[in-house]
């Protein structure tokens, strides 16, 4: 889960941390991310994030970026349960750019099934 201070309970991203956070923030200033191990990067995205005003170029650069840079197989899409729709919203456009949702037992331990919803990407 994510912290007040915006840092998952997870190991940090060790490489390319200033080239992660310019691709992050290219995309979105209000996503945070960390590594949930060395196969996985999960982005945590707010609930009531817009699609409008977001670049697809650069949602997939970050996504490219992870994949050739990261080395990572998958790339997670978090979101606090409370108020979230999967029936409209970001979550929704997600599954168009091939993201899938994560059924709450395959869920890693930092990011409890409880409080958090998960789609995943395979890079």
């Amino acid at each position: 889960m994510e912290k007040p201070d915006g840092v998952f309970d997870a190991p940090p991203v060790t490489k390319f941390v200033n080239e992660t956070s310019s691709k992050l923030s290219a995309v979105s200033p209000n996503w945070r991310c960390g590594m949930i191990d060395n196969e996985t990067l999960a982005i945590f995205i707010p609930v009531n994030q817009k699609v409008l005003g977001l670049s697809k170029e650069k949602f997939v650069d970050l996504l490219e970026f992870a994949e050739d840079k990261l080395e990572v197989l998958r790339v997670l899409a978090v979101f606090e349960k409370p108020d979230l729709s999967l029936t409209e919203g970001f979550p929704r456009t997600l599954r168009y750019v091939g993201f899938r949702s994560i059924a709450p037992e395959n869920h890693p331990v930092q990011l409890p099934a409880d409080k958090c919803f998960i789609m995943c990407y395979k890079v």
